[in-house]
């Protein structure tokens, strides 16, 4: 069933958006939306409740869509926000919660947390898979408009205007702040890629306190 407001802003979209119903949206970018979260919040089961908020509010804001950018913009734009705002409420209201890979994964019976055997494999393929976590770790630990860039340029690929479109800054902006992230990041990675010890870990854990 086609939503109306979707309907009066087709004619704006480009060719390969018209005629999608929401429901389709959803089957379409839903994975793209979840592995922008999944980078920004580095918590799998928080990923998955923001993925979930950001098209219910999508779907209530249908009507403020004009169709002037694409479609995955205008989502990343509202993935950005409630980002934000999830991160400040943790940080207001709650205490991280010290976890590890030995600990009872919520929902274990349909979710398994699965550890890979590793022991045969390659050196190389372990440093990358080592480099790959650290990196991983030092963005999450970026101040948030950081973070945002780094993972929208950087892993997601975006071209400079569409970030613009996305954070709503200007496209100057953009560029300035991502040589800033990318700065602050390369100075957290210098100890780890000249070989010394590795950054340690947050004492806080990554997961944050389970919404009821």
């Amino acid at each position: 069933m086609r939503e109306p407001a979707w309907d009066r802003n087709r004619q704006a979209m480009d060719d390969d958006e018209l005629a999608i119903s929401f429901d389709e949206v959803v089957e379409r970018y839903e994975k793209r939306v979840f592995n922008l979260l999944l980078r920004m919040v580095d918590d799998y089961d928080e990923a998955a409740d923001l993925t979930q908020d950001v098209f219910v509010q999508a779907y209530k804001a249908l009507d403020s869509f004009r169709g002037d950018s694409k479609i995955y913009t205008w989502l990343y734009r509202i993935a950005i926000n409630r980002c934000k705002n999830r991160i400040k409420q943790i940080n207001r209201n709650a205490a991280y919660i010290a976890g590890s890979l030995d600990d009872p994964v919520d929902g274990e019976d349909t979710l398994s947390r699965d550890v890979p055997d590793l022991s045969n494999a390659p050196e190389t393929y372990l440093e990358r898979v080592e480099l790959r976590e650290v990196v991983q770790r030092e963005i999450a630990q970026l101040p948030h408009d950081f973070r945002v860039v780094i993972v929208l340029r950087d892993l997601q690929g975006l071209s400079y205007r569409e970030m613009a479109d996305v954070i709503g800054i200007s496209l100057e902006a953009v560029k300035s702040r991502l040589f800033r992230a990318r700065t602050q990041l390369r100075e957290r990675l210098t100890p780890y890629l000249r070989g010394e010890d590795i950054p340690p870990e947050p004492t806080a854990s990554r997961r944050g306190p389970r919404r009821s």
